[in-house]
């Protein structure tokens, strides 16, 4: 995929999740198990981390080669990993919720576009770290919120 298709990707497939947060009514919204144990609220904190693991992590790897400290570790870590970027933001409001959500995307976003097109290339680590944590990220957590408006 070229640069241009993979921030498409990126946003066609991060405006889908966020249409299936804001379908759920205020209420539902706060219900534990939309992500995991997360609600919706939760689950956006989750996403906009990743998006922000995004940029870092290819900041980093192209100025210096390096990984992030994460990569390759056990399941257990990236959960509590997970766990305490979502902690972190877990008592704010709503709508900074929201704000944030949004906030931490456009600046990916505009990260993105200043990128070279060598960053995007399939099995690369940036173009398939890319692909894993943004556009196939949103799809799974669309799937699970799919799954428990349905339970509700």
């Amino acid at each position: 995929m070229t640069k241009q298709d993979v921030i498409e990707a990126i946003e066609y497939e991060w405006n889908a999740f966020a249409i299936l947060a804001e379908d759920f009514p205020e209420e539902s919204r706060v219900l534990p198990g939309a992500v995991g144990h997360w609600n919706v609220h939760e689950s956006l904190l989750h996403v906009a981390a990743w998006d922000n693991e995004v940029k870092l992590l290819v900041e980093k790897f192209e100025a210096t080669g390096e990984k992030p400290e994460w990569d390759g570790l056990s399941g257990d870590v990236i959960d509590d990993l997970n766990e305490s970027q979502v902690a972190e933001r877990r008592n704010l409001a709503p709508d900074l919720i929201w704000a944030h959500f949004r906030d931490t995307h456009q600046a990916l976003v505009r990260f993105l576009e200043t990128c070279e097109e060598h960053v995007f290339t399939e099995g690369t680590f940036t173009g398939d770290s890319i692909k894993a944590e943004t556009w196939k990220h949103y799809q799974g957590h669309g799937q699970d919120l799919t799954r428990f408006k349905e339970s509700l």
